[in-house]
């Protein structure tokens, strides 16, 4: 603390005028005589020299008393190298070159799409089949691209396994809630609702990370409005389903929310390769009820 002794008074030099202020506070309080200097925009606090160490010593203690803690560090998330999210993109374009785009003759999309009226009279598996179909080459592309980056980042988080799950999970879900929403006058297709159901999973994921770090909410929040950008950035375009989008965002939120509060820690190697093969085996069992 800058000090100069060499008038009749010591003066202590502050950094701004509140800082002035709230030492001249600090001394009023205790009872030391003192006075505000301010000239050329510089602020100070004037004491005797006799008062000077006083001074000093209770200036000290009160910003002691009133420093900030550190910020908290975030925590590193464990990162599990995979590029699963990129082979299931590579899928996805696979499947489109058996399906073609669509069209109201073919099979696939006959009996896969997310009809509504059909998902709520029971034929649940549509929620899941309607995940592998697209409706043209952008689409496709699209959704290929946007699983790459948000399916990878999420089985990077979870684990190959437990993000798979995740997943298709979210986007089954989204497209549960979206025939429900829409009624019986409904039908789409696409795996978007899935990757917007990651990037759910990853804000609610983030939030409960930042949460558990007691950062104040108007930091916790930041993963959700990230979220969100995202939906408005990538969701809203022309022909886009925004109800499918915004409930599989929702869904996806939803059960990442539940996991990162549930799961401490993502299940070992063992377990995500059981967990990734059950998946796969729920997908082929989804198309197989289909097309029987």
């Amino acid at each position: 603390m800058p000090a100069d002794a060499s008038g009749p008074e010591s003066r202590l030099a502050a950094s701004s005028r509140a800082e002035a202020e709230a030492w001249s506070l600090v001394l009023a309080a205790e009872g030391v005589a003192h006075g505000l200097i301010a000239g050329d925009g510089r602020f100070s606090v004037e004491v005797d020299p006799e008062n000077h160490a006083r001074a000093v010593a209770l200036i000290e203690r009160w910003a002691r008393e009133n420093e900030k803690p550190p910020a908290a560090v975030a925590a590193a998330i464990p990162d599990r190298p995979t590029n699963a999210g990129i082979w299931i993109a590579l899928a996805l374009a696979a499947f489109y070159v058996v399906t073609g785009p669509w069209s109201e003759s073919s099979e696939y999309f006959r009996r896969g799409s997310a009809d509504a009226r059909r998902i709520l009279n029971g034929e649940l598996w549509r929620s899941v089949t309607a995940l592998s179909l697209h409706s043209d080459p952008g689409h496709v592309l699209g959704n290929a691209f946007s699983c790459a980056v948000f399916g990878t980042l999420l089985l990077r988080r979870y684990g190959v396994g437990a993000g798979a799950w995740l997943l298709l999970g979210s986007g089954a879900l989204g497209n549960l809630l979206t025939a429900l929403w829409h009624g019986s006058q409904h039908r789409s297709v696409g795996a978007s609702t899935a990757l917007f159901g990651a990037i759910g999973a990853l804000a609610a994921t983030e939030l409960v990370r930042r949460r558990g770090l007691q950062l104040g909410w108007n930091q916790a929040w930041l993963p959700i409005a990230g979220g969100i950008a995202l939906l408005a950035m990538l969701g809203t375009g022309s022909g886009s389903d925004l109800a499918a989008h915004v409930l599989g965002l929702v869904a996806g939120a939803g059960l990442g929310f539940a996991v990162a509060r549930g799961i401490a820690s993502p299940p070992l190697p063992a377990a995500q390769a059981v967990l990734a093969l059950g998946a796969v085996a729920t997908i082929a069992a989804a198309w197989a009820a289909a097309l029987t």
